[in-house]
């Protein structure tokens, strides 16, 4: 499927899962915005991706901070003027402050209690929160992009997991994400009733 002339915005988009969706998108003719904090990964990403229709395009961007995530919407709003796709997959499943979390976790009598409030906030706010406020702040860029092709479409895409179909938690992963996955699914379906009349797909 052709994707030239769409522009692409996938959060989390240096590494892994993320980084792997941005260059499928790009070899089929998109421009891929990727988005994280650390921009030096972002740029090491988008150099290695080369011979494609599309490109990769780095923005350095904190979906858990709003503001942020505004001035990503304003800096392609400069350019590009649309939006076409976005993907949420930014995501996290063990500890953003603890780098030994999965190490505790293994070796605790009690597994529970190397889980801190602060964890699940994080966990939380990445996984399940900050999807809502990209969606929020692209929906303008969404809506122009669904304006610019005859068949009238742009898309959302939040990434999930299979965790969130399973009553168990990996012990190495805090307990919390899979409840943020449950709950991004639920979020998903209550934004795509909400987007349906503007013709922009939540999946």
């Amino acid at each position: 499927m052709s994707l030239s002339g769409q522009v692409g915005l996938v959060t989390g988009g240096g590494t892994g899962i993320g980084f792997t969706i941005a260059k499928a998108f790009a070899a089929n003719g998109a421009k891929v915005y990727i988005t994280g904090r650390r921009l030096e990964v972002l740029e090491r990403a988008a150099a290695s991706v080369t011979g494609v229709s599309g490109s990769i395009v780095p923005l350095q961007m904190d979906v858990t901070d709003e503001e942020s995530t505004l001035a990503g919407a304003k800096h392609i709003d400069g350019i590009d003027g649309k939006l076409d796709i976005v993907v949420n997959n930014a995501g996290f499943a063990r500890s953003l402050r603890d780098p030994d979390f999965a190490a505790k976790k293994l070796a605790a009598a009690d597994p529970l209690e190397p889980e801190t409030v602060q964890n699940w906030i994080d966990i939380f706010a990445i996984n399940t929160i900050a999807p809502f406020f990209v969606v929020r702040a692209f929906q303008s860029l969404l809506i122009k992009g669904a304006h610019s092709r005859p068949q009238g479409t742009s898309s959302v895409i939040n990434i999930s997991s299979g965790l969130a179909k399973m009553n168990l938690s990996p012990t190495i992963l805090s307990l919390a994400y899979s409840s943020t996955k449950v709950a991004l699914e639920k979020l998903s379906l209550v934004l795509g009733t909400s987007f349906a009349e503007r013709n922009i797909p939540i999946r």
